[in-house]
């Protein structure tokens, strides 16, 4: 969009029609995710969180949030944000959470949410769901980094849902690795964790490390505790720690040893534990010159 149809979008926002309006806070939205932004356009869509019209507050969260993960942002946004986590739409509490997560992430925390993000975490709406574990991952990484405390991620991972857990993985991504490698706070945790004695946990943070591992660098030490979660009792614990292990193998970390670890995991009795290290054999064994496994 142009500079001259950006100006015509901000224009819009205080029409008194409402579907111009809404039109206009999502297309200032897209607009930021383009990189284009204009500081004035804050100021006038604040007010538009509490409009009348759900499509309306929908789109302006949407777009306050995109501004937020530019670093534009106004702390006057947060009380009508918090608000929005109330709103009868799951649409609208959805955008209000992402947007409350962008502002965690510049420093703007508000531990009054953490409760109604939980209860998100089982909602119907799939997409609120994902969120308010990518939100919540924001805090669980405060949590860990000046606290040592690991009670909120456990409790985010004690939903077991793949889409909370998506969310969650994102959030930790985002912001537990530099320059590529894991903070030594969020090793020797995720550690501990691989160890919990709730089969969530180690199911959880096996994804997790599974979800990174092949664009992140993974310390080594977590080796260990993974291989030895392929003994796990639980059946989703070994499955996601076959997974964890494969994308670390795909980094070229010992990829032969852990190709051997794998394959003992394609005869397991849980049938998703041996679909999943066959699949990840597949891939593995050509790049590596081995000879096709029978499946």
């Amino acid at each position: 969009m142009k500079g001259q149809d950006l100006e015509e979008q901000i224009s819009l926002l205080t029409d008194s029609n409402r579907m111009l309006r809404s039109r206009a806070a999502f297309n200032i939205g897209r607009c930021a995710l383009q990189g284009q932004l204009d500081r004035r356009t804050l100021k006038l869509l604040i007010p538009l969180l509490q409009d009348a019209d759900r499509e309306v507050r929908m789109n302006s969260a949407f777009a306050v949030g995109e501004y937020a993960s530019r670093g534009i942002f106004d702390e006057a946004a947060l009380k009508p944000l918090t608000k929005l986590l109330k709103d009868w739409s799951s649409k609208v509490r959805c955008r209000a959470t992402t947007a409350l997560g962008e502002y965690a992430k510049l420093g703007f925390y508000s531990r009054g949410i953490i409760k109604t993000l939980l209860r998100f975490l089982t909602d119907d709406d799939k997409e609120l769901r994902a969120n308010a574990g990518w939100t919540l991952g924001i805090y669980a990484v405060k949590d860990i980094l000046e606290k040592n405390s690991s009670e909120l991620i456990e409790k985010i991972l004690k939903t077991q849902d793949p889409n909370v857990k998506v969310g969650l993985s994102v959030a930790l991504a985002e912001n537990i690795w530099d320059v590529g490698q894991m903070k030594e706070r969020f090793l020797g945790k995720f550690i501990e964790l691989l160890n919990h004695e709730d089969p969530p946990i180690r199911e959880g943070v096996a994804f997790i490390i599974g979800e990174n591992a092949e664009e992140k660098k993974v310390d080594e030490r977590i080796l260990n505790p993974l291989l030895n979660l392929l003994n796990d009792p639980d059946p989703h614990v070994r499955a996601n720690a076959v997974f964890a292990i494969g994308a670390i193998a795909r980094q070229g970390v010992k990829t032969n040893y852990l190709i051997q670890k794998i394959s003992s995991s394609a005869e397991d009795p849980d049938k998703d534990v041996r679909e999943t290290a066959r699949n990840i054999l597949q891939r593995l064994v050509p790049e590596k010159g081995f000879a096709n496994l029978e499946s």
